[in-house]
């Protein structure tokens, strides 16, 4: 009799682990992501932004090259006295800060480039943008 409950045992045992031994596995990627392309941006101006003559960073215009017939890519990033990125303006003048601990960066408003750079920094203060003719 001991056999008996031993063979219906295995053979359960077995069919568990047929059963059990498919896998699904998904993966989710943006639209189009296998004809994506790295974008090389360079560096083309720079501007020392200043409130009440006091140094606050800089702005660095950042542009790809035109090609196939498409505009040159630009964005402006925007960053303090020790060259640390706080966020960036699009070309649209849409201004992005960098906040710690977010995954994506939040919007602080649209405009000019000079109201980008502030909302960035979080100045009350009007501030002024002074191009300088070579990187800093």
């Amino acid at each position: 009799m001991l056999h008996s409950g031993i063979v219906p045992s295995v053979a359960l045992l077995l069919l568990g682990e047929i059963a059990g031994g498919c896998r699904v596995v998904s993966e989710e990627a943006p639209a189009g992501l296998l004809a994506a392309r790295p974008l090389v941006l360079n560096r083309r101006r720079t501007w020392e932004i200043r409130r009440a003559n006091e140094p606050l960073g800089h702005v660095l215009e950042l542009a790809a090259d035109a090609r196939d017939g498409q505009p040159a890519a630009r964005c402006f990033s925007v960053r303090n006295t020790l060259g640390q990125e706080l966020g960036r303006i699009d070309g649209l003048g849409r201004a992005w800060r960098h906040e710690l601990f977010a995954n994506e960066p939040a919007w602080v408003g649209s405009g000019t480039l000079a109201e980008g750079a502030a909302a960035i920094l979080a100045s009350d203060a009007p501030i002024e943008l002074i191009e300088l003719a070579a990187a800093p």
